[in-house]
């Protein structure tokens, strides 16, 4: 009897480790499918450059007068949209809209209302600077209520497989919307307003962090610039100023991650050197952003804020050789001191 008993125990441990093992194979298969196939080939398949070509999109060239600066005619609107703890900025140039950040899934929609509000019909394209949901969260919505022609996404390398993400790959798939995974260099155009990526780690350099996934855009027209950040932190500004054989002066800054003390090291705010600097963050978050450290860095090098905590939505109104706002400047305070007032 004691040795039919061991054998049962023995049949039934080996069962165990066979479920075991079925599972472990089963979950390896799942994630290799949606990493490899799922994402990428069944949502039309992101642009791969060769490393020795300097990407453009739609092989434009930039028209350039003799000071070497980008020829413009009309206005570039820079709409900062208040979404709550999220980013979305909408840029307008000639009838022509594009979109960075779509706000979160629970502000989608209000990023959508605003939109309306301007008369978009249209996006030419969308930037998804990185896969989480206070960037493109709303992206969902905004899909489902305007025409796109193009998104672009960093290429995570696996790490974000939501199941709302997964729907918004789908949708764009659905859509026929063109999928683009940009990289240094990529460089695209709204009207005479032209974007050009100038960070945008890959997956060995960023590691776990989708932060450091963000892609970085100097959007320039005619002699103003603009560097949108999204949420790259500590890894990818370094590499920027290690690496980027553009210039990354500016005259406008969007604050990485909503002002946080990870992002805007006091070497990349030297070098990029605003007169002006965007934060887009809630009032009273839980992440008190933006951060004392920050602000007190923006202060002491004369840096003119607007927020939307203080502000609510901000629009820019970009010449070819100025910039002038809606709003007057907002505080220097950060972000738990600015709630208590």
């Amino acid at each position: 009897m004691a040795i039919d008993k061991r054998k049962n125990k023995l049949q039934v441990l080996k069962k165990i480790l066979l479920a075991i093992l079925i599972t472990i194979v089963a979950v390896f298969l799942i994630r290799y499918y949606f990493k490899h196939y799922y994402v990428v080939e069944s949502i039309n398949t992101p642009i791969v450059w060769d490393d020795d070509e300097i990407p453009t999109d739609e092989d434009d060239e930039l028209s350039t007068n003799e000071n070497g600066t980008s020829n413009v005619e009309g206005i570039l609107y820079v709409h900062m949209i208040d979404c709550g703890q999220g980013d979305s900025f909408l840029f307008e140039q000639n009838g022509k809209y594009g979109l960075i950040d779509c706000g979160t899934r629970s502000t989608g929609k209000d990023v959508v209302y605003y939109l309306q509000k301007q008369g978009v019909s249209k996006l030419q394209f969308i930037v998804g600077t990185h896969q989480h949901d206070d960037h493109i969260g709303g992206m969902y919505d905004v899909l489902n209520s305007f025409k796109c022609e193009k998104v672009y996404l960093p290429d995570e390398n696996g790490l974000a497989t939501s199941q709302w993400y997964m729907k918004l790959l789908n949708k764009i798939k659905e859509d026929n919307i063109k999928l683009v995974n940009p990289k240094v260099n990529t460089k695209f155009k709204l009207g005479d307003a032209v974007f050009r990526v100038v960070g945008q780690l890959s997956s060995e350099a960023a590691g776990s962090n989708l932060n450091e996934y963000s892609t970085v855009i100097k959007v320039s027209f005619g002699e103003m610039d603009i560097l949108m950040t999204g949420d790259a932190e500590s890894k990818a500004e370094k590499a920027m100023l290690e690496n980027s054989k553009i210039s990354l002066e500016c005259e406008i800054l969007k604050l990485g991650h909503h002002g946080s003390n990870t992002s805007t090291s006091e070497k990349f705010l030297d070098e990029v050197n605003p007169e002006y600097g965007l934060i887009s963050c809630e009032t009273g978050n839980s992440y008190a952003h933006p951060s004392t450290e920050t602000m007190k860095n923006l202060k002491k090098r004369k840096v003119k804020v607007y927020r939307t905590d203080e502000q609510g939505d901000i629009v820019l109104t970009v010449t070819s050789d100025s910039v002038s706002f809606n709003k007057k400047p907002g505080d220097y305070k950060d972000g738990v001191s600015l709630a208590k007032n």
